[in-house]
Order: structure tokens, then sequence, then C-alpha cells
């Protein structure tokens, strides 16, 4: 929609003659405090996976298919298919390494999966 520059005068005035006085420096206060806390509130949600140990993290046995099926493994990969980002999908990632799933990162080089040697390892020990 065109808006004239005079039409935008009017908006301008009305809105700064309706607005409350604050004094100068409030504003900014409020606007941190409010950031403060609804960044307070979004890291103390169930959804926090920083505080899921490895085992914990409910897309572990997902990612961990999904890796075995595709044959292939990195972060892209998991972004896409479990709709993840990247930090989490890097973090399931780096567990499914530690857990002997998929091999080290070596570059732009694909990940060995050792699916089937972990699922021998685990029947040789049971």
């Amino acid at each position: 929609a065109y808006v004239s520059d005079k039409e935008l005068r009017k908006v301008v005035k009305f809105i700064t003659s309706h607005q409350t006085k604050v004094p100068e420096g409030q504003v900014e206060t409020t606007l941190e405090d409010e950031l403060s806390k609804s960044v307070s509130e979004t890291m103390s949600k169930d959804n926090n996976f920083d505080s899921w140990s490895a085992d914990e993290d409910p897309l572990y046995e997902e990612a961990k298919n999904v890796v075995i099926e595709s044959k292939k493994a990195s972060a892209s990969l998991l972004q896409r298919r479990l709709r993840v980002g990247y930090a989490r999908a890097a973090r399931l990632i780096d567990i499914l390494e530690n857990k002997g799933i998929v091999g080290p990162g070596e570059g732009a080089k694909p990940r060995e999966i050792y699916s089937q040697d972990q699922e021998n390892r685990e029947n040789d020990i049971a």
C-alpha cells in the first residue's frame, strides 16, 4: 500500500502525541528486561536439549535408524530428515560417533557407518 509523506507525518504525530512519556534510558532497560525474561523462559522449557544426556535425547534412536538406513551420516542429513537445527543434528552425530555407530569426521569425506560392526559387537557382549 502506498502511504504519502503527508499521511506518514500525520501517523507519526498521532503516535507521538498519544505516547506516554518515559524517561530516557528506561525504554531500553524495559526492552532488555523483556528479552532477558523471554530467553530465560525459553531456556527453562522441557525442550531444552542441553540438559539431556546422550542416552536421553528423544531423537537418538531415530537418528541412529536414519543413519543406518541411508548408509551415510551428516548433520545436514539429520537436519532434513528429523527437522532439527544444525546444533542438535551435530550433537546427534557426535553421540553416534561416541557410541560407535559412525566413524570420525574426515573433512569433506562421508563418515564411515559401523552399524553392522556395532550390531555384531552388541551380540558378542550379550
